[in-house]
């Protein structure tokens, strides 16, 4: 499972700064909000807190598992966002651009997050299953 866990988790990743690049090179509305360096500086920024919770995944760190459910969920949901946006408006470059790489997102995101879920390490303070409560 940690061997799965870790080929998906470098496969979203991946797959995140090439959602980024087709977002820049597609002129995402928000690349006209922001401006295209502060676009590219903030998604570096936040693409640092998953790479850093990839390296406490293999770790087995549980706190990081928690946070990277939620990593893996929103990279899902904007694969489905930006498709469905993208449909809904008929609108691509200088709209809702990211919708290729934003399949991959879904198509790996959604596994991901189901193999952290089913290889999450118990809590520390966590009692095995079937034990019976303490007696006081």
């Amino acid at each position: 499972m940690r061997k799965r866990i870790a080929v998906l988790y470098a496969l979203l990743l991946i797959a995140h700064a090439a959602h980024v690049g087709e977002e820049y090179f597609g002129r995402f509305w928000l690349v006209g909000v922001f401006g295209p360096v502060l676009f590219l500086a903030l998604n570096a920024a936040l693409f640092c807190v998953p790479a850093a919770l990839f390296f406490s995944v293999l770790k087995s760190r549980r706190g990081a598992y928690i946070l990277s459910l939620i990593y893996a969920g929103f990279m899902a949901a904007q694969g489905i966002g930006h498709n469905a946006a993208t449909l809904i408006t008929g609108r691509y470059r200088g709209g809702f651009a990211g919708g290729i790489s934003g399949l991959a997102l879904l198509l790996i995101g959604v596994p991901l997050f189901l193999a952290l879920k089913k290889g999450m390490p118990p809590a520390a303070n966590a009692k095995p299953r079937g034990s019976a409560p303490a007696a006081d």
